[in-house]
């Protein structure tokens, strides 16, 4: 009969095969690794991180040898204290799926770690695009102050012209506003509309779709010949998200990833509890992302 101690001892073994692989695995429906930038260099126990957000004012002018009247550049910025959040979510394994595994000599399922860690990634993505209400936070689609600009339209009924006049009127509006000095390559549409103009063609006598179409003629890529990303998320309903996915504009901060402690036992059962830290979005340069509201009914 298998004791508790020899099955913490067993699953203490198996953590070495069932970890490594459960926590490298992408999960593609997981966002926030690929379109926020992700900061893990502040101490695992930190209570809280500061950030600044900062603008820039002044400009440069033409003086004489011996002048005294150099031009200074204004720098406004404001300082922000996130508090660093502790969560949680384990998995378990009866006695008797330890007994079986070790007497048929295999190793013991992952599906409860993967599902500890899918679990993990699924509320880090949330409060990362949505923020939480019960700790008060926002994220980066619903951020009070960031500037929202309307759409001519609702997309449904647009044509392929006025839906890329709409992706070029935000993404100049941010480089206009901010005298060039910012600019987005990242827009996040509803899943509705994304799927639209994906299959969309621009017209009938062509198959080009609208998202192709795009791609080959917003102004991004106009001025640095890169690609502009353009993704769907189930979490908008009626607003396209512009921004510019680069750490100092926005991140999040995660000082410990999921990390799984010793096994323990309890009752009939031993547990593998896993613990993470990490703070709501931290927005930077709010100029440098827009809301483009009112493509959806």
């Amino acid at each position: 009969m298998m004791d508790a101690q020899a099955a913490l001892g067993f699953v203490q073994n198996q953590r070495t095969y069932i970890e490594p692989g459960v926590l490298n695995k992408p999960y593609p429906e997981i966002k926030y690794p690929r379109l926020i930038p992700v900061d893990t260099s502040a101490p695992q126990w930190a209570p809280s991180v500061s950030f600044y957000t900062q603008d820039a004012a002044g400009k440069a002018k033409f003086i004489n040898g011996k002048g005294d009247d150099i031009p200074l550049v204004n720098l406004l910025r404001s300082k922000y204290e996130a508090t660093v959040n502790m969560a949680g979510i384990g998995y378990s394994f009866s006695l008797e799926e330890i007994g079986a595994a070790q007497q048929m000599g295999v190793n013991l399922s992952n599906d409860g770690a993967e599902a500890a860690r899918f679990a993990y990634e699924r509320l880090v993505d949330d409060v990362a695009f949505v923020g939480d209400t019960t700790l008060g936070t926002e994220g980066l689609y619903n951020t009070t102050g960031i500037t929202s600009v309307a759409a001519a339209g609702v997309w449904a009924t647009a044509t392929a012209d006025a839906i890329l006049t709409d992706i070029n009127g935000i993404l100049t509006g941010i480089m206009t506003s901010s005298q060039g000095v910012e600019w987005a390559n990242v827009v996040v549409l509803p899943l509705a509309e994304y799927g639209a103009i994906t299959t969309r063609r621009i017209g009938p006598d062509t198959s080009t779709t609208i998202m192709e179409f795009i791609k080959k003629s917003n102004v991004y890529t106009a001025a640095t010949g890169q690609e502009l990303v353009i993704e769907g998320d189930h979490r908008l309903t009626n607003r396209a998200v512009v921004y510019r996915r680069d750490p100092q504009v926005v991140k999040i901060h995660i000082p410990m990833p999921l990390t799984f402690i010793p096994p323990q036992a309890r009752g009939l059962q031993i547990d593998v509890f896993g613990m993470f830290r990490f703070a709501p979005i931290d927005i930077r340069r709010p100029g440098a992302i827009r809301y483009l509201t009112g493509i959806a009914a």
